[in-house]
């Protein structure tokens, strides 16, 4: 093919660069006058060659480099950073198809680093070693290289020993993430994670990678090495500091927030053999994205969407069916966590555990209002506010603004029930209601009562089973009440009586009997009566007033005239009403006289005549 003398055969691992200067020095041609040949031939000629006899594996794909270099080391070969072993180099003088490997930089047979420069001079190490045999600066013999550096980084030969087992021996079909991956692949992948390793405590990307002076390749393999061995808790960690690191610019969008891994993840490793990376990349999101994730992203699969765990408010109350009110009271009186983003836009978003939030609905009944709890215990709304403030009943998201409900707990309702119940009830039973609407004016009166109840001082008897949790359909016995001092109020029959009943023993309307309380002359007595006050009148106190006062209906009795004519017969025997209609001061619906001798002299004379 090249019209030359002397074709000797290559070696089973030969490089091909290696074996075209080889070639060369066998003909007497040392300045790369073959490598120029190779590059000139057409690609069919070039075809032929390289399929002529049993050739090394690698040589069709390093042909492609030779030809046509891209000088970029995310390539699998490298023939730019030349590198070797000096024990190989010394026991077979050849070039190795292994050493061409950009991320091979141990080798897996001696155990020993490769050599990048002279050990005597530093000078970068060339091809043309297999024709001057020594350094071309120093002219230190290869053969008299010092000893080799025996500290190898387990990660650097791991990685090395992968390459060399994936080029000999290919991929394995039955084998899953990177054990699937080719050569080539798995250099791919080994190159893009490494720099991401780097970049955390360097500043590092795919272009500095790509034109930095220095060969960086043993750094990659020893930082890919160390991810592929602790795969994925390397990866998950990786993702970590990455977040960590960007942690101050824009916590909410998920590009940004992971920075260039997640390019590489959705648009650099997008080769179906790579989706084992995508898939433990969205097994991260769910478990420890703490930001909003747009339902509309096109790269995240469905099932990663639906299963995120930290959602907005509204959609988390979807989720598990509880209101987004009690979410947000449940988030500002600290029993439950989120995490708040502000966009560019100045819009803020929080989002809420998803898996807090159904904690929440599992071991919690959902929190009823006031007026649910009212009839749940068969009491008042203000009998339960009263057990709220006393601490009695429990409630959630603190104490309700306005416009809000009070959120109370049910198991706190439920632990209102005693340990047991009495069979039979007694005389003197009452129901709980009845109670606390007729005897317990205060709000301490029944808080003692229930307490008294959830502690067994006093018993009580239940009816059905079905309102064991209605307390106030309870029984329990007046007595025992009494006996433990628990403040009840006396009927306001007991004391007296009403202001109606009175106005119906005056023999006049309500409206006058409370006219006569307001102005003093019907003397009455302030009682609290259930939850109110009330004012009761005795009869003493009805007694004292007739014999002070006279009201038209006697007047007019006595006189044996119409009522309308009473008050102008009266005021011509000089007689003016101390209330009535008409007078500001003392206004009322019906005249009032001071019972005085003087009119009741004149009352008997005019009634005679």
């Amino acid at each position: 093919m090249f019209d030359l003398l002397v074709n000797p055969a290559p070696k089973h691992d030969e490089s091909l660069s290696g074996y075209l200067h080889r070639l060369g020095d066998c003909n007497g041609l040392w300045n790369g006058e073959v490598i120029k040949l190779f590059k000139d031939l057409t690609d069919e000629q070039a075809s032929k060659w390289l399929d002529e006899d049993i050739r090394p594996v690698s040589w069709k794909d390093v042909a492609l480099e030779i030809r046509a270099p891209q000088f970029n080391i995310q390539n699998v070969w490298s023939l730019i950073n030349i590198k070797y072993c000096p024990v190989c180099l010394a026991g077979g003088f050849y070039w190795r198809e292994l050493w061409d490997l950009t991320l091979y930089t141990t080798c897996i047979f001696h155990n020993v680093n490769l050599v990048y420069k002279c050990p005597m001079c530093q000078e970068k190490s060339t091809l043309k070693l297999l024709i001057t045999k020594c350094c071309e600066k120093c002219q230190h013999p290869v053969f008299e290289t010092l000893e080799p550096d025996r500290l190898v980084d387990e990660f650097r030969i791991w990685i090395s020993a992968e390459l060399e087992k994936r080029l000999r021996h290919g991929r394995d079909k039955n084998l899953e993430g990177i054990d699937s991956l080719t050569y080539q692949q798995f250099n791919f992948l080994a190159i893009r994670l490494g720099v991401r390793v780097i970049s955390l405590k360097c500043f590092m990307n795919m272009i500095v990678v790509s034109t930095v002076f220095r060969d960086v390749a043993p750094d990659l393999a020893v930082a890919a090495g160390e991810m592929f061995l602790g795969w994925p808790k390397t990866f998950h960690s990786l993702l970590t500091d990455l977040k960590r690191q960007r942690a101050s610019s824009h916590p909410w969008k998920l590009g940004l927030a992971f920075g260039p891994i997640y390019n590489d993840v959705y648009l650099s490793l997008i080769d179906q053999c790579y989706d084992f990376i995508r898939s433990e990349f969205e097994k991260y999101v769910i478990r420890y994205w703490e930001g909003p994730l747009a339902i509309r992203n096109r790269r995240l699969s469905e099932c990663t969407l639906l299963a995120h765990r930290w959602l907005p408010y509204n959609q988390a109350a979807r989720t598990v069916g509880l209101p987004e009110n009690f979410l947000r009271r449940m988030r500002l009186s600290g029993e439950l966590d989120d995490r708040e983003f502000t966009y560019p836009c100045g819009k803020t978003v929080a989002v809420v555990d998803i898996e807090e939030v159904r904690k929440l609905s599992l071991v919690r009944h959902e929190p009823l209002n006031l007026r649910e709890t009212s009839r749940l215990l068969s009491l008042s709304r203000k009998r339960i506010e009263q057990l709220i403030d006393a601490g009695v009943l429990r409630f959630f998201g603190g104490c309700p603004s306005a416009g809000e409900k009070w959120l109370v707990d049910y198991n706190s309702i439920v632990a209102l029930r005693p340990s047991e119940f009495l069979t039979s009830p007694g005389e003197d039973f009452l129901t709980i209601s009845q109670i606390a609407k007729h005897y317990l004016p205060t709000s301490s009166g029944l808080v003692e009562l229930v307490r008294a109840i959830q502690s067994g001082e006093i018993s009580a008897f239940c009816r059905a089973d079905s309102d064991t949790i209605s307390m106030g359909k309870w029984l329990v016995s007046q007595n025992e009440l009494v006996l433990n001092k628990i403040l009840v109020n006396i009927s306001s029959q007991e004391k007296g009586m009403s202001v109606a009943n009175a106005a119906k023993m005056l023999g006049v309307k309500e409206e006058v009997a409370y006219a006569m309380v307001r102005l003093g002359w019907l003397r009455s007595d302030i009682v609290q009566c259930s939850r109110r006050s009330a004012f009761v009148v005795s009869l003493e106190a009805i007694q004292h007033f007739k014999r002070n006062y006279i009201l038209a209906p006697e007047a007019a009795l006595i006189l044996n005239a119409p009522r309308v004519r009473i008050t102008f017969k009266l005021q011509e025997g000089g007689f003016l009403p101390v209330a009535g209609p008409g007078l500001l001061n003392a206004r009322c619906r019906q005249y009032v006289w001071r019972r005085s001798k003087k009119l009741v002299a004149y009352l008997a004379t005019a009634g005679k005549s």
